[in-house]
């Protein structure tokens, strides 16, 4: 079987998207696939200062305690696993500044600040792209 391209952006802050992307992410590179999860915004910000694991309030909380009483691992700790699977993790430097980081602290945490252009490169020869 030929490896697929995989592309995911997380883009939404809730603990639903970032549990979504990392289940996705952990179960294509499970399977061999080349995964990249772009990180946007909010979820950039928890990945790379903390709290990528907890819920926003009110139904999002109730979601995380549905997932912990299914006894599912976080999300932190899935992108964590797909990352040791193969995934990369990548934030545009522009978008590392709209989330109020810094290119040096971002880098200590994500795999590379690609430009948009070659993000979108990489979207463009995917066999699948999904915007979280």
């Amino acid at each position: 079987m030929v490896a697929r391209r995989i592309v995911l952006h997380l883009h939404g802050p809730s603990f639903a998207h970032r549990y979504q992307i990392a289940s996705h992410a952990i179960a294509a590179a499970a399977a061999g696939d080349r995964v990249l999860v772009v990180l946007w915004f909010d979820a950039l910000a928890r990945w790379v200062r903390g709290g990528f694991d907890l819920p926003l309030d009110g139904e999002d909380a109730a979601i995380a305690a549905r997932h912990r009483g299914l006894g599912l691992p976080p999300p932190g700790e899935m992108l964590a696993e797909a990352r040791a699977l193969g995934a990369r993790l990548v934030a545009c430097e522009t978008a590392v500044r709209l989330a109020g980081l810094s290119p040096a602290e971002a880098r200590a945490r994500v795999d590379d600040l690609p430009g948009l252009q070659e993000i979108l490169a990489e979207a463009t020869e995917a066999d699948l792209v999904l915007y979280v």
